[in-house]
């Protein structure tokens, strides 16, 4: 089946499954996180860029914009995996549904219940994560970059659809060169660690950058073209749910009881927002 025949909702339901490859694989690397963030990035980017179709993209303010907030995205959940838990880090992109909740009552001066509820069950459940203090590699600063996560996560999702709705894999590509040009550039360490990676660390990158990224966010951006941005960072996440899993099972660190109640709170969400807001 081809990808134009997917839902939105089975695309970006793809997408956080590539996303949540993110986890293990990073909390496993022992590489700089910035250079972990270039190299995927241009790994993602260069994958993609076949599919770049210049003149279906708007290259104006709005692609600046989507840039910003992809690289700021990618470089925050990095550095926070590498500094925090990883339900932490994860999950606090997810905050984002509240933003777009409260910039959608803002525009449409209209208060729907059915779509506040689950964003409030879902919080809560967040909130659980954020008191949990993880599976004990919680940090103060790493929770403080996650927090940022939410915010950059829901400009991304608003600002996608507004560069292009017929070429969103080429725009995975710009983002994702966009943000390996400015690490690469800025950062000296990430050039130099480039010369350092074994075979093994190279094979990790790959997955990172082909799966993980350019698969995530292509299908993401593809999703969120047919579904509106709320429904699209509800289902997104499921990154949140599986991300955690992996680690338990291929690094057996586990979540605390805390984590596991937030976990039940956040699936609580989801399944009301799919029997609410069912288109």
């Amino acid at each position: 089946m081809k990808l134009s025949q997917l839902s939105g909702s089975t695309l970006v339901l793809g997408g956080a499954i590539c996303w949540s490859l993110n986890s293990p694989l990073v909390k496993y690397l022992t590489l700089d996180p910035l250079l972990i963030c270039a190299l995927r990035s241009l790994i993602a980017g260069l994958f993609l860029l076949p599919f770049l179709r210049t003149k279906q993209i708007r290259w104006d303010g709005w692609l600046f914009l989507y840039s910003f907030f992809y690289c700021a995205l990618c470089l925050s959940v990095i550095v926070s995996l590498s500094m925090t838990s990883a339900a932490i880090a994860v999950g606090m992109q997810y905050t984002a549904s509240i933003w777009l909740f409260l910039i959608s009552w803002l525009k449409t001066r209209s208060f729907r219940l059915r779509l506040f509820l689950p964003v409030l069950i879902i919080m809560i459940g967040v909130v659980f994560f954020m008191k949990s203090g993880g599976s004990g590699d919680s940090n103060s600063t790493g929770n403080l970059i996650a927090l940022s996560e939410g915010v950059f996560f829901a400009g991304m999702t608003l600002t996608a659809p507004k560069v292009t709705k017929t070429n969103a894999l080429g725009l995975t590509a710009l983002g994702n060169l966009f943000t390996a040009v400015l690490l690469f550039a800025a950062v000296p360490a990430a050039r130099t660690g480039l010369f350092t990676l074994n075979s093994l660390e190279w094979g990790l990158m790959l997955i990172l950058g082909i799966v993980q990224v350019a698969g995530g966010y292509g299908l993401y951006n593809l999703g969120i073209t047919r579904i509106s941005a709320q429904k699209a960072s509800i289902l997104a996440l499921w990154e949140m749910l599986l991300g955690p899993l992996w680690v338990a099972l291929f690094l057996a660190l586990y979540p605390s009881p805390q984590v596991l109640k937030g976990f039940a709170i956040i699936l609580l969400g989801i399944l009301l927002d799919h029997r609410l807001n069912a288109v």
